[in-house]
């Protein structure tokens, strides 16, 4: 199974993105293979239809299961759900801890019993990032998280001053 994971940064250590559209990556893990991999999200600067689009890029990469921080929004979920791929929504931790939580089986789409067994533990950690990041990389993330910003405010502005023509 593919599994994306909503990512901000390029790493595992960073929080699972509480946005599913405008994501910065989607951290792609195969549960076939072990291998994960961050691939940026080609929609995620969309003046609108971000989260179909990016439901549509991750039909493309052969998902099925997506897990966010936060929520898939209702067009995006209508695609997902046509797709049939499967929805995590509201995952706290790293995507580390989301790729632990889909080894050990404690995930469950939204809406469907969770599997038997204990209640997930350390994979919904209340706070993150769960583990202290060196200064460097924490450094590094919000160093990319603001250039992504920056970009986004000037896409913002651009759009601004072409509707106000």
């Amino acid at each position: 199974m593919r599994v994306a994971i909503t990512a901000d940064v390029n790493s595992e250590n960073s929080p699972v993105s509480m946005v599913f559209g405008r994501c910065a990556y989607y951290a792609i893990y195969d549960t076939a293979t072990g291998r994960l991999e961050f691939v940026p999200n080609p929609g995620g600067m969309a003046a609108r239809g971000a989260g179909v689009q990016a439901g549509q890029f991750l039909i493309e990469q052969g998902v099925q299961m997506v897990i966010t921080g936060g929520m898939v929004g209702p067009n995006a979920s209508m695609v997902l759900d046509q797709a049939g791929i499967q929805v995590i929504n509201g995952f706290r931790g790293t995507i580390r801890d989301a790729v632990e939580a889909v080894k050990a089986g404690r995930l469950a789409p939204q809406g469907a019993p969770m599997p038997p067994g204990p209640p997930p533990g350390p994979a919904y950690p209340t706070a993150y990032p769960p583990e202290e990041l060196p200064p460097e990389e924490e450094i590094r993330m919000l160093e990319e998280e603001k250039a992504r910003i920056e970009e986004r405010l000037e896409e913002i502005k651009k759009r601004l001053r072409e509707l106000k023509k």
